[in-house]
């Protein structure tokens, strides 16, 4: 039972991830009221959880990088940090990048999943997306 725990928790780590892009608009259309979108960002964060409440890994959420993607294996062990909490963060730096503070379409959901592991581990994954307005 030992083994099977260990080689449960090796394949949840090395599925931890956490993923964010930044795509730029170049001569986009007016939306929302004449509003200009000049991007959209998306990023989604992986965690595992054995039996579903004990944390074997997570990605950690994107707060520092010069880069329009981060899809680094950026990885901690025994903590959770596939939150909506941690993505705001993650959306935070991708204003920064872009020199905005706006947004239109803020979507975030959540979904688990454990049958792929007959109920032992569970997948939690955390997506947020939205379009980046111009600065007023």
């Amino acid at each position: 039972m030992k083994n099977i725990l260990y080689g449960l928790a090796l394949l949840a780590f090395a599925g931890c991830s956490s993923y964010s892009e930044i795509a730029r608009w170049d001569g986009a259309t007016s939306i929302n009221d004449g509003e200009v979108p000049i991007a959209s960002f998306l990023t989604q964060n992986f965690s595992y959880q054995l039996l579903g409440f004990i944390p074997l890994c997570s990605g950690l959420p994107w707060t520092e990088g010069t880069s329009d993607i981060c899809d680094e294996f950026n990885v901690s062990a025994f903590s959770d940090y596939a939150t909506v909490d941690n993505n705001m963060i993650s959306l935070r730096h991708a204003l920064a990048r872009v020199g905005s503070n706006r947004v239109a379409n803020l979507r975030t959901c959540e979904s688990d999943d454990s049958e792929w592991s007959f109920y032992l581990v569970n997948r939690h994954e955390v997506r947020t997306s939205c379009v980046i307005l111009e600065k007023k």
